[in-house]
């Protein structure tokens, strides 16, 4: 039997904002109504729509917790999204899908990296289901939804990604990588220099940046793993070549 694994966040962001209905009363004012029920039933049908997409006999989401401990390293880190509006109601929506369906949160975790230790566990029966690109850095089942497309990842392959993100950054993410690398030039430089953290910093050094920096963004891009996370002490073990 095998189970969807989905980020909820998504789920709830894209239901909330559906949900919004924009009424113009007269020239000079505008409101922004949102119906809970409309909330739930987008809710639903997108999750449903996830598993049978993904093949899935059953469904878990996973949500981030409200502390963020990529944060705590790195204040810019998705600083970015701080202003923008979040959709009405969201917080009453995840509170309900936490109801209806089994879902996971973990302390100073986001909704990525529950999965990522979830998915990544030997002899599991999860598919990550997602539209985030940067699932490809897991070695685990992943179903992409913006692509329809379905990957079983090596941790060869994940390792390599994640070292191709460690040298391109993520803007999106509140985090730099370096001047002129995309993932596509990243790909060509581990491929012809090696793909080991070795090459990486000597990229970064060569740019004029160091190791520090180096890390730093290799623990930005790093989604925590099956045995990164010790449950009885609630201690994260941070990414460290």
């Amino acid at each position: 039997m095998s189970i969807a694994l989905i980020d909820g966040d998504m789920v709830a962001y894209r239901a909330a904002f559906l949900a919004e209905t924009e009424v113009k009363w007269n020239d000079q004012y505008w409101t922004l109504h949102s119906d809970p029920s409309k909330m739930q039933v987008e809710a639903v049908r997108h999750v449903e729509e996830l598993m049978d997409h993904s093949n899935c006999d059953s469904v878990e989401l996973s949500f981030s917790s409200k502390t963020n401990f990529r944060r705590e390293l790195n204040p810019l880190y998705k600083s970015n999204r701080k202003d923008k509006r979040k959709p009405l109601g969201l917080g009453e929506l995840r509170d309900w899908m936490t109801k209806e369906w089994k879902t996971h949160t973990i302390k100073d975790l986001e909704a990525d990296d529950v999965i990522g230790i979830l998915a990544s566990a030997p002899n599991n029966n999860y598919i990550a289901v997602s539209g985030d690109k940067d699932f490809k850095t897991i070695p685990c089942k992943f179903y992409d939804y913006t692509r329809s497309q379905f990957h079983d990842i090596t941790p060869e392959e994940a390792n390599f990604t994640h070292l191709c993100q460690t040298l391109a950054g993520d803007p999106t993410d509140g985090y730099a990588g370096l001047k002129g690398f995309g993932m596509i030039t990243a790909k060509k430089y581990l491929d012809k220099h090696g793909a080991t953290w070795k090459s990486v910093v000597t990229a970064y050094e060569d740019k004029g940046s160091n190791k520090t920096e180096a890390l730093l963004n290799a623990r930005m891009a790093y989604i925590l793993r099956h045995g990164d996370y010790d449950h009885t002490k609630q201690k994260i073990k941070l990414w460290n070549n």
